[in-house]
């Protein structure tokens, strides 16, 4: 009877290990940074970063992917390694303070001696179909300085995607950097592209 017992136990381990889904992979938008020191002087500001918004149907813990036109899925086993509003926000910071040389001081306070630059970013559309492209919509705002002017601008982007889920995250990843030099280009020329 015992023997019984542990055969039936073994057999019902090894068929719930059969059942159980593979293991999740996780995601940044965030890329790595180059070694090399900057060639760029320091910037006479600094930047606040505020928390990025996207549509709710794309503020999930996975990857979520365009099947059709009017279907997504959201992958069991993608997911990003942080909040998705808060993986853009920390790689458009990230982008910025490399390409401008300056820091993101976020909620810490300012210094005395330099004017903050506050980006605000809407998402309207990130996109991921597999072996098609990846493109991303966004809104956002500068405000140089309490007193000085607000520019509203808007970026519109697509890459070519041949792959799947790692090509997909690659291409996002290139779609922050993208919106980072138009923000970028924006802060020096106090202008929308």
């Amino acid at each position: 009877m015992n023997v019984l017992r542990v055969i039936t136990g073994v057999c019902l381990l090894l068929g719930l290990s059969g059942c159980a889904s593979p293991a999740p992979h996780y995601y940044t938008l965030i890329t790595p940074a180059e070694n090399a020191p900057s060639a760029i002087p320091p910037a006479a500001f600094v930047l606040r970063v505020q928390p990025v918004t996207v549509p709710e149907q794309l503020n999930q813990p996975q990857l979520v992917i365009r099947k059709s036109d009017g279907e997504i899925v959201i992958s069991d086993s993608a997911l990003w390694a942080a909040p998705l509003p808060e993986e853009i926000r920390s790689a458009l910071s990230a982008q910025l303070e490399r390409s401008l040389n300056t820091t993101d001081i976020r909620e810490l306070t300012p210094p005395p001696d330099k004017p903050v630059i506050t980006l605000r970013v809407t998402v309207q559309q990130l996109d991921a179909w597999p072996q098609r492209h990846a493109s991303l919509t966004a809104r956002w705002q500068l405000r140089f300085g309490a007193d000085e002017k607000m520019l509203t601008c808007r970026s519109q982007h697509q890459i070519a995607v041949t792959g799947g889920v790692p090509e997909l995250i690659t291409a996002q990843q290139k779609l922050i950097a993208a919106l980072a030099a138009d923000v970028s280009d924006a802060i020096k020329s106090r202008h929308c592209r």
